[in-house]
C-alpha cells in the first residue's frame, strides 16, 4: 500500500507521509515547522515555511529523513 499524507499536516507544499517512525530528525532540523503526535509514534508539518530560512531548514529535513516520508507536492499555500 501506498503511503499515505497524514491528515495532522497544515495545508501546503510539504507535508509528512504515514511511514513516519517518529525519529524526531525532522524536528531537530525544522524546529519550527514541524511537530509531533500527542504519543510521539510520529511527526507532521506544523508550519509551512514562512520564509527562505524555514525552507531551507525543511529541506534540510527531507535531505536526512531516513524513512523518506516528507514529501513535496505543489506550490507553497503562504497566507501572507
Amino acid at each position: 500500500m501506498a503511503a499515505q499524507k497524514l491528515e495532522d499536516n497544515t495545508p501546503g507544499k510539504y507535508y509528512v507521509t504515514d511511514d513516519c517512525n517518529g525519529c524526531g530528525l525532522c524536528f531537530a532540523y525544522a524546529l519550527q515547522n514541524f511537530m509531533y503526535a500527542g504519543d510521539s509514534s510520529y511527526y507532521y508539518v506544523l508550519e509551512q515555511p514562512a520564509d527562505q530560512r524555514e525552507e531551507d531548514d525543511i529541506l534540510k529535513a527531507i535531505s536526512v529523513c531516513p524513512m523518506d516520508c516528507i514529501k513535496s507536492d505543489g506550490e507553497l499555500v503562504n497566507p501572507s
